[in-house]
């Protein structure tokens, strides 16, 4: 497979944005369920059974320094359709478009694991999906004798902004409580994915990350997403007592190119509502100079592959 890139181009842009900030962003991949779930587990809930988890090394893990790193989240776990190595940042500064191209050169987050998707995200996508990672548990509110109310914070983020919004290769997760997911838009019943959630549809739920010829204004967070939600708040409310089932997951759409990332706060997982769900963060915009348009010359190779 091969790939045009202009590492000069690159080197020239980092030279010009003043330097590459330090990195912020720790990653400890780990396939132990038990480990993923015990980060994010908060109060009044209690773990059921034996957590199970589908994946592979490095795919999902736990996580620090999110704040730095722009992701709204400080710790966390997150599970993604690539390598989790490669979240850490920054972006190092291309110039993107819609209509699928590259005007300089590309700094994208992109593993092909080669394994499958996940029938509910394809629903949920309306496309099918790859490379995905689930991670399932049941739980119950106390000693299970009683119902409640969920809730957890989460930021979804994907390389396919800017320039895959409106098309096929819909990047999209899901979390399903008792089979119903409840990643949702907020104030609608939509699940989130690239198409939902992006610069024009559902914008207050959109930062962009990715340097554009579209006008999309830049915030130049430290890590290597093209574009990420705010922090969003999931909810489950009245649920009954005893054991529920409970599914994360994530998958590229339509193939197996570009990856998608979905962070979950730790200690939210809980039957009281953690703080600052929801909220869109006001945006500390990064200026690029008009002049770097100009160094514009390549067409990004990804494209052409993922449409033959």
């Amino acid at each position: 497979m091969q790939r045009r890139t202009s590492a000069i181009m690159g080197v020239i842009l980092l030279f010009l944005l003043g330097g590459v900030p330090a990195h912020a962003l720790n990653f400890t991949g780990t396939t132990d369920a038990s480990t993923l779930v015990s980060q994010i587990v908060g109060p009044g809930i209690t773990i059921v059974g034996t957590p199970s988890y589908k994946g592979v090394d490095d795919q999902s893990g736990t996580f620090s320094g999110g704040n730095a790193s722009g992701i709204g989240i400080d710790q966390g776990i997150v599970l993604t359709s690539g390598d989790g190595n490669d979240i850490d940042g920054p972006n190092t500064p291309s110039i993107e478009t819609k209509s699928s191209e590259l005007v300089s050169a590309s700094d994208d987050i992109d593993t092909v694991l080669g394994i499958t998707g996940d029938s509910n995200l394809d629903a949920l996508s309306g496309q099918d999906t790859f490379d995905a990672a689930v991670l399932e548990f049941d739980f119950q509110f106390g000693d299970g004798s009683m119902g409640g109310n969920l809730f957890f914070n989460f930021v979804f983020a994907s390389e396919e902004y800017v320039n895959f919004v409106d098309s096929e290769f819909n990047d999209v997760f899901g979390f399903f409580v008792d089979g119903e997911n409840i990643g949702l838009v907020p104030g609608t019943t939509d699940p989130i994915t690239v198409n939902t959630v992006n610069d024009s549809t559902n914008p207050a739920f959109y930062r962009n990350n990715v340097n554009n010829t579209d006008g999309i204004p830049v915030l130049g967070l430290s890590n290597h997403f093209d574009g990420l939600t705010t922090l969003i708040t999931a909810e489950s409310l009245n649920l009954g007592d005893g054991p529920h089932s409970m599914k994360f997951a994530v998958a590229d759409a339509s193939d197996a190119f570009l990856d998608a990332g979905v962070f979950i706060q730790a200690g939210t997982f809980s039957s009281e509502p953690p703080p600052n769900g929801a909220v869109p963060e006001p945006a500390t915009i990064l200026l690029i100079g008009s002049g770097l348009v100009g160094l514009a010359a390549a067409r990004r190779g990804d494209f052409f592959l993922k449409k033959t």
